[in-house]
Formats: structure tokens, sequence, C-alpha cells
């Protein structure tokens, strides 16, 4: 039987529409929404552009702040203004990794920045963490001592993902993340994950349009439109008799 790691209730969250310019400036309301994650399993959310997919996302990690909502995490209700509780538990691999890191800073120094703020790590302790971090995701001791720009774009990637774990979260969020890898470094990324996700444990929220993707990494999957989930389910019933309208009309063209 799965085992209910986070439960969302009535997450809200409106605002203003800066990001699409036919919308500008109208209100947008996203929720309420009601999910739950069980352990080690990956949900998926999809929906067309502006559905409120990447809001949810972003307000399950604090990113953006709810209006309203309730949040229990492993049968505790947590306060939203907790930030070391999201910090510690729930963490983001961004779309963009090299924007998110930067350029002017060594990589082993971004990831001590991580734990400098959020641990009570001594030096050596630090040190050993971030090359164990490294080491997961399949870089190398002297990695630590690189820029950036001495990256491709999957190493990039994978110190994403080395700095989303190095504090050991329950729940990771992937924001599109794997969208700007070719094929080959997307197909290793994506392996990468699924080992993690065994070897730890991980509980995976997935946002992604790239249906190979959703069908191959998922274990659940949300549909949302106009901010409000309009379909749920396990992902091999949904896929394969989806009920609603938009379901159906987003599988069509994802499927394109």
């Amino acid at each position: 039987m799965p085992v209910k790691l986070l439960e969302v209730k009535g997450l809200l969250k409106s605002f203003k529409d800066r990001a699409h310019w036919l919308n500008r400036g109208k209100d947008v309301t996203i929720g309420p929404v009601s999910f739950h994650l069980n352990k080690g399993e990956t949900l998926a959310i999809v929906g067309a552009a502006g559905s409120g997919k990447s809001t949810v996302a972003k307000l399950l990690a604090t990113a953006e702040t709810a209006d309203a909502g309730e949040l229990i995490f492993d049968g505790e209700t947590v306060d939203w203004r907790n930030s070391s509780f999201f910090t510690q538990n729930i963490r983001i691999i961004f779309q963009d990794a090299l924007k998110s890191l930067n350029p002017a800073v060594k990589i082993g120094e971004q990831l001590e920045q991580v734990l400098l703020f959020n641990t009570r790590l001594d030096y050596q302790q630090r040190q050993e963490k971030i090359l164990e971090a490294l080491r997961m995701v399949g870089l190398l001791p002297e990695h630590a001592e690189y820029y950036p720009h001495m990256f491709s774009g999957g190493q990039a990637q994978r110190i994403g993902i080395a700095r989303a774990l190095i504090l050991d979260p329950k729940v990771v969020i992937i924001d599109e993340a794997l969208a700007p890898l070719d094929p080959s470094l997307r197909a290793q990324v994506v392996n990468l994950l699924l080992d993690l996700q065994h070897q730890r444990g991980l509980t995976f929220v997935l946002i992604s349009h790239q249906i190979s993707l959703i069908k191959y990494l998922s274990d659940r999957v949300l549909v949302m439109d106009s901010g409000q989930i309009v379909e749920h389910g396990n992902i091999e019933e949904i896929f394969a008799q989806p009920k609603h309208p938009v379901t159906k009309k987003l599988l069509f063209a994802l499927d394109m």
C-alpha cells in the first residue's frame, strides 16, 4: 500500500498576469487545489501554458507565497512561514541549470553556501558532503574547483541535481528541468534521477510537456486547466482512457 508523505488542501493563489502579453494585467486565480504525494513516487502535473502547473510547484516549494491552503507532511501540519522546513525537505531542480549558477563562483563554493546557510556542519563535514554530492551525480572531486562555464549542459544539470539533493530532501520538484537537454543527455539524466530515487526513496513532482518523459517517469498524473485540477489518477489509466476533454486535447497535442 502506498504511504502518504504529503497532503495539500485548498491551495490558493491570486495574482496579476505579467507573463503572457495577451492576458497581461488580468486577474489570475490558481486553485483551490488539493492533492497528495506518496513516498517514493513521481507525480506529474501537466497542462497547457498558463494552466497553473508551474505555479502550484512554486507554491509547494514556497518560491511563491500561497494565499490560502493547508500542508500536511508526514502527518504533521506545516506552517507555510517555516522556511527552514521547506529548504530542507522540498527542493527544486531548475530548468536552466547554468543560469541558476553564479558564473563568478566555483561550484564547490556554491554547494558549500547551501550547507552554510542550512546546516551546522563544520568545514571538514561540508567538504565531505560536497564531494559526496558530486560523486552521487557522476562528477569528479576536482569539479568542485571548476567555474560554471567550464561544464557542458548535461554536466550543469547534474550540478543542479547535486545542489537540490545536498540537504537530503524528501521531495524534489523537477520543473521542466530536462527540456533543454538533447535526447541522449536527457536519457542519461533521467536514468540518474531514477537511480537516485530508488537509492534514497525520493518523491518527485514532475512538471513537463514531454509525453514520453511523463509516461516513463511518473506513477500518477494531475491535469490542470485554468488553475484547477480537471483530472487525476494512475498514469496508465489516464493515458489509456482520458475522460476530460482538456486531457484528451492535451495528450493529443503532446503526442504530435
